[in-house]
């Protein structure tokens, strides 16, 4: 019997294919919460229209939030990097794959709209070639030792999980966002009690007011009836 071990190349570039999938899912969710622009959510044809109505709501939510486009950035710099993990390596970035924001090329001229956006694409043709004669070196570049200690400390899903972690964690950006922005309700709506309980009391004054100067100016009147009508006897006799 003769036994070949090779390496599943195929569940290789299917988990390359599906980490390009989620990390441009991530880039189209950041896109959408930061700008006002319709066609952000139109280019994206995998979505249902249940879906782009859920994503028009959201649209430009957070526009203006400096974390979040820096967020962004620096996930894209993440992944256009260079992973050189030793002396001897040869693909050190994720292009020599296949997969960049260019990766169909620009036959028709020009930049795409998914370019301008940062959306990744796979030329499927380079990263099979790529995975057959590169698969170990390509396995190092996504996560590597850097200081022998045998524990994976850089390499491009190292980077992203760590990046994406400073958010999503306990006490990271969202939770500190959040605590923030409850605070701000907190306060904002303390103002707005104390700010309603000094216009009812401004309203009980007003209201005290206008009651003495109703009563002030019906005692003139009387009196004005009363210095009418004594005016009236005296023309009489």
């Amino acid at each position: 019997a003769t036994i070949k071990i090779e390496p599943d190349t195929e569940s290789a570039k299917d988990a390359i294919i599906t980490f390009v999938g989620k990390y441009n899912q991530a880039i189209a969710e950041m896109n959408i919460l930061s700008q006002n622009k319709p066609e952000l959510i139109s280019e994206l044809d995998y979505l249902s229209s249940d879906e782009q109505d859920k994503m028009k709501e959201r649209l430009g939510m957070f526009q203006g939030e400096m974390s979040l486009t820096s967020g962004k950035s620096q996930m894209q710099q993440i992944v256009s990097g260079t992973y050189k993990y030793d002396a001897n390596s040869t693909i050190t970035l994720l292009a020599q794959l296949g997969v960049s924001t260019n990766a169909g090329g620009n036959a028709g001229g020009g930049y795409r709209p998914s370019q301008m956006r940062g959306y990744l694409e796979v030329d499927e043709k380079k990263l099979d070639a790529a995975l057959a004669e590169n698969i170990n070196q390509i396995k190092n570049i996504f996560g590597y030792d850097s200081d022998g200690d045998l524990i994976v400390d850089n390499g491009i899903g190292f980077k992203l999980d760590k990046q994406l972690s400073s958010w999503v964690q306990s006490g990271g950006i969202i939770s500190s966002k959040t605590n923030s922005l409850e605070s701000q309700i907190k306060s904002s709506n303390q103002k707005i009690t104390r700010l309603q309980t000094q216009l009812d009391r401004k309203e009980a004054e007003l209201k005290r007011k206008y009651a003495q100067m109703e009563g002030s100016l019906g005692s003139l009147e009387s009196q004005q009836n009363s210095l009418q009508n004594f005016a009236n006897q005296n023309q009489r006799k």
